[in-house]
Parts: structure tokens; C-alpha cells; sequence
């Protein structure tokens, strides 16, 4: 059945089996909602009377419009916007990494030169200690 949106005039084909009565319909182009009904369709539309066609003859003299050129298929063809140009990251990304890299080399300069402390602290540390090769000389003393 071909119902029309009273809207928007939007029109759609919808199954007989989708048209209960007392169910709503709502327009996907407007959101109004409308029960539809047989008097919401439209009515077919009606032909038209095609007008007798006559050949005029333009005498020689008149003014020719020229023809607006032609355009390649490839040229009609509607191209994607043009991409912007890429940014370079400002001078905050840089300090951000700087920073980063900063803290990890402060945090392996702390671990190396008080690991002595760490491992009395934090025993299961010992084994990393072992394995990096950087255990001292005697273990360290439990207190």
C-alpha cells in the first residue's frame, strides 16, 4: 500500500500486513506521526493529454544558441575534499616526551644506586637485582 506523510507529503510503499488499524506510522524524514488509513494514500495519478506536436521552421536567419560542451564521464565524477595539510607536533608533545623519558631514566639511576635499600625493603627484588648483574658484594643485612 502507498501511504503519504501528511507533513511532510513524504511518500512510502508499505505491505498491507504492516497496515493494522489503530497502529501509528511515523515519517522518517519529519518524525510526524498519523494513523494511516485509505484516505492518506493518494490517488493514482492521472494521465496527462500529450498536446499535438507541430514542426516549426526557423527561417535561415535566426540567431543559433550554441550547444553547451560536452563533459567527460571523468570529469563529472564529484572528487572527495582534499585532505588538510598534516600538522608537525608542537613544542608540548616534545616536552611531554622529554619529561617521560626523564622520569624512566631518574626511576633506573634510583634503583641502581639505592638497591641496596630496595632489596632490604622489597626482598622479591633480589632476584631482578641477580639477574641485571648489579647484586653488592655481601647481601644485604636484615634489620
Amino acid at each position: 500500500m502507498h501511504i503519504t506523510c501528511p507533513a511532510c507529503a513524504a511518500a512510502y510503499e508499505v505491505p498491507d500486513t504492516l497496515l493494522v488499524p489503530g497502529r501509528r506510522a511515523r515519517c522518517a524524514r519529519c518524525g510526524h506521526e498519523w494513523e494511516p488509513s485509505a484516505d492518506t494514500t493518494p490517488p493514482p495519478p492521472e494521465p496527462e493529454a500529450t498536446p499535438a506536436v507541430t514542426a516549426v521552421v526557423a527561417p535561415e536567419s535566426a540567431v543559433r544558441i550554441p550547444e553547451a560542451p560536452r563533459v567527460a564521464a571523468a570529469e563529472r565524477r564529484i572528487t572527495p575534499p582534499a585532505k588538510p595539510p598534516r600538522r608537525r607536533p608542537g613544542t608540548a608533545i616534545w616536552l611531554g616526551w622529554a619529561a617521560s623519558l626523564a622520569i624512566i631514566v631518574y626511576a633506573g639511576y634510583a634503583a641502581a644506586h639505592h638497591r641496596e635499600t630496595v632489596m632490604r625493603r622489597w626482598p622479591p627484588s633480589i632476584r631482578l637485582y641477580n639477574v641485571l648483574g648489579l647484586l653488592p658484594a655481601a647481601p644485604p643485612a636484615k634489620p
